[in-house]
């Protein structure tokens, strides 16, 4: 890291508010991310930490906590015979200034989201819902027709289109499925959620302090419903992109956890915690016509040429696991691992296969017309500013250059540039982390023709159809089968290179307790944590 940027780091610890750290008998809890949130708008969300934060300020029908479904605002609900009509009975709840939470919070915000003119990347996890797909993709214009409706202030009824197993613990998990207060949209527009002024929520804690890229305070909610559960009368998040200003700050008592660490730090740090699980991290190939990438052989001669258990060896945290399928290992369906029942495989040893991969780059350069691997057009690999994923970056790239002779060019930009030039299509490569979800089909809805999520530009009919087809098949072991046939279609074809479900490392002193890592996105718990005194 360079000197200047660190100085300016320190010079933001520097004026951090004493009062930000815990005082002696106190119930602040702080500790360190080195990502900012990207935002507070329910419908916009699609990031680990934006997660991780409005998990403690907003409360959802149900939620996921401590690996179980627990009641959120619904104090209970009932599914119909059929499995496809679930109400929900909202319980006597508040939004932080007192304003009652009704039903309409909630038809509002599945709507706001579904709306086309949100523009909103999380659609997907609504597809079950009746005519939720026709909203957003412009095909049905009337919101009425959408089976989410407030049946009056205590009772939401929502109607899916087939039984959906899935589908309540996608609620439990999901980061979109939380109330919004229209007033707040209607009267903040374009700066809604942007800051404590512009943002409500009604969980457990309230945004107090938001200085981007610094800090992020939070303070007990009085008004939260299930207020005497929560201990906490303060968290404080340090965005702290140095890890080694982050651990430093741990080792001297001036933080309580750190919300991941590196391997390198496991090792100074023998006492660390760790969790697996939950994300997939996959290489998206940006398959647009006249892009180098669009060769297909030339996608599976980088994806054998990469050496997954060397770089987790030598990289990533504890519990990160090698995998050759767009299909997480810890997702139970009928209490058996999907992966088990129905496998598949990219044929990717996890130490790779230089030979293979040889032998496709060899393809790819005689349908490209080149003689030589130093011949092909330039490969822009574009990396997130974070040291974990510049690691990684140069791994890739040592390996590609040292095994295949193949060039590849890493442009490292900030989070949110490098996001927008994933999203725009301006990459070669780009390394994607996403949540599995609780449905094996989750990641692979993304690479369906005309998915706003779909980074690899790839359009393969017949995966789509499957995709389709399973998403309203009412009967399980077809659908499933379904799911697997399509994941063949894209192992085959290479769109995308799975890598490894991360595992986190994280540190956590004695004195907090019930703090917990869940499976799902954002999975830091503290909102019923403590400091023990």
């Amino acid at each position: 890291m360079k000197k200047w940027i660190v100085s300016i780091i320190l010079v933001a610890l520097i004026t951090i508010p004493v009062s930000c750290f815990a005082a002696s008998g106190s119930q602040v809890f702080t500790f360190a991310g080195h990502n900012d949130v990207m935002t507070l708008d329910v419908s916009q969300m699609n990031d680990e930490m934006s997660a991780l934060i409005m998990y403690a300020l907003n409360e959802a029908l149900i939620r996921n906590s401590y690996d179980q479904i627990i009641p959120g605002l619904a104090e209970s609900y009932e599914v119909s015979e059929d499995g496809t009509v679930y109400t929900f009975h909202l319980r006597d709840a508040k939004w932080s200034d007192g304003v009652p939470v009704t039903a309409k919070d909630f038809e509002y915000s599945f709507l706001r989201t579904l709306n086309p003119e949100t523009g909103s990347s999380q659609v997907s996890s609504f597809d079950s819902i009746v005519n939720a797909k026709g909203y957003y993709n412009g095909e049905i214009t009337d919101a009425s027709l959408v089976g989410v409706k407030a049946v009056d202030d205590k009772t939401f009824v929502i109607t899916l289109s087939y039984r959906d197993p899935f589908f309540l613990t996608e609620m439990a998990e999901g980061i979109n499925f939380y109330p919004i207060r229209q007033d707040y949209v209607e009267k903040f527009g374009m700066s809604y959620a942007s800051s404590p002024g512009t943002f409500i929520g009604c969980g457990p804690f309230v945004l107090k302090e938001w200085v981007q890229g610094a800090r992020i305070v939070l303070e007990k909610n009085p008004e939260y419903w299930n207020a005497d559960r929560v201990r906490l009368e303060r968290v404080v998040e340090l965005i702290i992109p140095d890890e080694n200003t982050r651990v430093g700050m741990y080792d001297l008592g001036e933080i309580d956890a750190i919300y991941s660490i590196s391997k390198v730090q496991t090792i100074m740090h023998p006492e660390f915690g760790s969790k697996s699980g939950g994300t997939l991290q996959y290489l998206a190939f940006n398959c647009s016509e006249g892009l180098v990438m669009e060769n297909m052989n030339l996608r599976k001669a980088l994806s054998f040429g990469i050496d997954r258990e060397a770089i987790v060896l030598a990289i990533a945290s504890p519990g990160t696991i090698p995998v050759d399928r767009m299909v997480d290992p810890s997702i139970i369906v009928d209490g058996k691992s999907y992966t088990e029942t129905y496998p598949n495989s990219t044929g990717v040893p996890p130490s790779g296969n230089t030979e293979q991969a040889k032998i496709y780059l060899q393809k790819a350069l005689s349908e490209l017309g080149l003689s030589r691997p130093a011949d092909l057009p330039r490969i822009n690999y574009v990396c997130m500013d974070s040291p974990i994923h510049k690691q990684y970056a140069e791994a890739l790239q040592a390996g590609w250059k040292d095994d295949l002779g193949v060039n590849v060019e890493i442009s490292i930009l900030p989070v949110p540039q490098a996001i927008g030039a994933l999203l725009s299509g301006k990459f070669d490569i780009f390394l994607v982390g996403q949540s599995t979800g609780v449905n094996p089909a989750t990641i692979m809805d993304n690479f369906t023709v005309g998915n706003s999520n779909n980074y690899a530009r790839w359009d393969n009919e017949e995966y789509s159809g499957l995709i389709a087809a399973q998403s309203v098949n009412p009967v399980l072991k077809e659908r499933l089968l379904q799911i697997q046939q399509a994941e063949a279609i894209i192992l085959d074809k290479v769109p995308v290179a799975p890598l490894w479900t991360p595992g986190t490392a994280y540190l956590s002193r004695e004195y907090v307790k019930d703090l917990h890592y869940g499976r799902q996105t954002g999975s830091i718990e503290f909102i019923f944590a403590h400091i023990e005194h």
